[in-house]
């Protein structure tokens, strides 16, 4: 990492190219019976996967499931059963933890970050259940 001063603030920026940052993104989220089934993928630098969660609202982390059949440097994908959806706008997100205990930043985590290279904070989906 790098660090240059803009406006009396120090700002860094990554040089390196050759890692990918620990990422999870929530991809779909389809109606099953009686609940809706979130699925979404993670990316890394190969470091084994402790745990991805997701969070309904402002409700808590709950465990996701990541499919074993992924290899070290592909992308792994999770699903998530949603029990008790309710009708109208909600708000997931995901974030993964690897097992050298690094978490995936939230964007307030990323403030002094000073490009979208650099973004691998967590992405909330915005969806409407009718």
């Amino acid at each position: 990492m790098r660090g240059e001063t803009i406006n009396g603030e120090v700002k860094w920026t990554e040089a390196e190219i050759s890692r990918s940052q620990l990422k999870s993104v929530i991809g779909r989220v389809t109606k099953a019976a009686g609940h809706h089934r979130v699925e979404g993928f993670v990316l890394n630098d190969g470091t084994p996967i402790r745990s991805v969660e997701v969070k309904v609202d402002d409700g808590p982390w709950r465990p996701a499931t990541i499919d074993p059949a992924a290899a070290r440097y592909a992308w792994k994908l999770f699903t998530y059963r949603w029990e008790g959806a309710t009708p109208g706008e909600h708000t997931l997100v995901s974030r993964v933890t690897d097992t050298a205990g690094r978490v995936q930043p939230t964007l307030t985590d990323l403030e002094s970050k000073l490009t979208t290279l650099e973004n691998n904070a967590q992405w909330p989906r915005k969806l409407q259940i009718a």
